[in-house]
C-alpha cells in the first residue's frame, strides 16, 4: 500500500503519540480498531432489528433525554 506524503506524516505523528514503534504495530492497532467498530455496528444493527426500528427500552431508573438535552449534547465541543 502506498501512502501520500501527508498521510505518511499523519501516520508517523499518530505512531509517536500512541507509542507505536513500527508500521506493523500501527497496522495491527488500526485493524483492532476496525474490528471493534465493525462489532459495535453489527451489535447496533442487531438491536435495531430486534426492536424493528423502534426505540430500545432504557435501563431501569434512567429517564429519556429531553429535546433540549439532546440539542445541548449535539452542540457540545471537546
Amino acid at each position: 500500500m502506498r501512502l501520500q506524503a501527508d498521510e505518511l506524516a499523519l501516520l508517523r505523528a499518530a505512531m509517536r503519540e500512541l507509542g507505536l514503534n513500527t508500521t506493523s504495530d500501527a497496522l495491527r492497532e488500526g485493524i483492532r480498531l476496525l474490528v471493534r467498530e465493525a462489532r459495535e455496528t453489527a451489535a447496533a444493527e442487531e438491536i435495531r432489528d430486534f426492536y424493528t426500528g423502534g426505540q430500545a427500552p432504557l435501563p431501569e431508573g434512567v429517564t429519556a433525554a429531553t429535546a433540549d438535552e439532546l440539542t445541548a449534547a449535539d452542540n457540545e465541543q471537546w
